[in-house]
């Protein structure tokens, strides 16, 4: 094709805007503005089954456009609540189920997962998916991680007030609450200013803040030892890739090298003091994002599964 390829972004507000500016540095992709999608070559649907298909009819019963989902986390634990669902209550999802898969069939859809064990899950629900890790690690734009910066925070840790215990913020206060010799800081990322009230139920060692733009957050990495990401379910995170880039020592509820698994609440709060006192910057992570999970690496695999299809659907025609 040798045309730009027209790509319109959209779902989960924040990550859309992260695959844009990744999918800005490959010279092939336009990046289309439109509320008509079906102006684009490639529909990139963040979050989910993709874009209604009541709105989107034509799109979907088509084989072009190429629609592509990319699974995110919580849109799988959903997908996996919503079939648990009694027959009788499935009826919407049985019909999106069979429209989803007939796309599928005929080449016009890929299924991106963000994390291998998104895959997994996916499989058992029937959804062939590929593993593409969403990424901001370019450290042409990061920059060095100032090593020598002042940790004034010991704490960090990134929580929507509107899914707080499912991120783990009420776990993350009781520790403020026990350990207060330790300062944490929670950002609520889908709040643009702290409630009054909230600040009077929050322990005296815990600073909260409203929602941080991306261009800021660097400071607050640099100036914190720890990145807790404490949820009940998740993706591999741009939040941890980036505190591992800025040399954070991560306590995480899954499994992921140069992390420190959260096992149980009992035994991350224990260990506390003896995590403070052996920290040191997490060199060995800054190096393991940057070698895996780079926008380079990113815009590479990304190109190769997009030419990949579409060489599949010519061949086709």
């Amino acid at each position: 094709m040798d045309r730009q390829i027209k790509i319109s972004v959209s779902g989960d507000e924040y990550v859309s805007e992260v695959i844009r500016d990744s999918l800005r540095t490959i010279h092939s992709f336009e990046i289309i503005y439109s509320a008509d999608l079906r102006k684009s070559d490639i529909i990139y649907w963040v979050g989910g089954k993709g874009p209604s298909i009541k709105k989107n009819f034509l799109s979907w019963i088509k084989k072009d456009p190429l629609i592509i989902n990319h699974w995110i986390g919580s849109d799988v634990l959903g997908e996996m609540e919503k079939n648990q669902k009694p027959v009788i209550r499935q009826i919407g999802n049985i019909i999106q189920n069979w429209i989803f898969h007939w796309k599928g069939k005929r080449g016009g859809l890929i299924n991106f997962a963000g994390a291998p064990w998104l895959v997994d899950e996916l499989s058992k629900l029937k959804i062939s998916a590929i593993y593409l890790p969403i990424t901001t690690i370019d450290a042409h734009k990061l920059g060095p991680p100032d090593n020598q910066h002042i940790k004034d925070i010991d704490f960090l840790s990134y929580v929507p007030f509107s899914r707080f215990e499912f991120y783990g913020g009420d776990k993350i206060v009781n520790l403020a609450d026990r350990w207060q010799n330790y300062t944490f800081l929670l950002i609520f990322s889908d709040l643009n200013e702290i409630p009054p009230d909230l600040m009077g139920k929050m322990p005296k060692n815990m600073i909260i803040s409203p929602r941080v733009e991306r261009n800021r957050m660097p400071e607050f990495y640099q100036r914190s030892k720890f990145f807790i990401r404490y949820t009940q379910h998740d993706s591999e995170s741009l939040s941890v890739f980036e505190a591992l880039y800025y040399n954070l020592q991560i306590l995480w509820t899954y499994d992921f090298p140069f992390t420190h698994k959260i096992e149980t609440f009992e035994k991350l709060s224990d260990s506390l003091p003896s995590l403070v006192e052996s920290w040191h910057p997490n060199y060995d992570g800054h190096t393991y994002v940057i070698e895996h999970f780079s926008i380079d690496k990113w815009r590479e695999d990304f190109s190769k599964i997009i030419n990949s299809t579409i060489h599949q659907k010519l061949k086709r025609n």
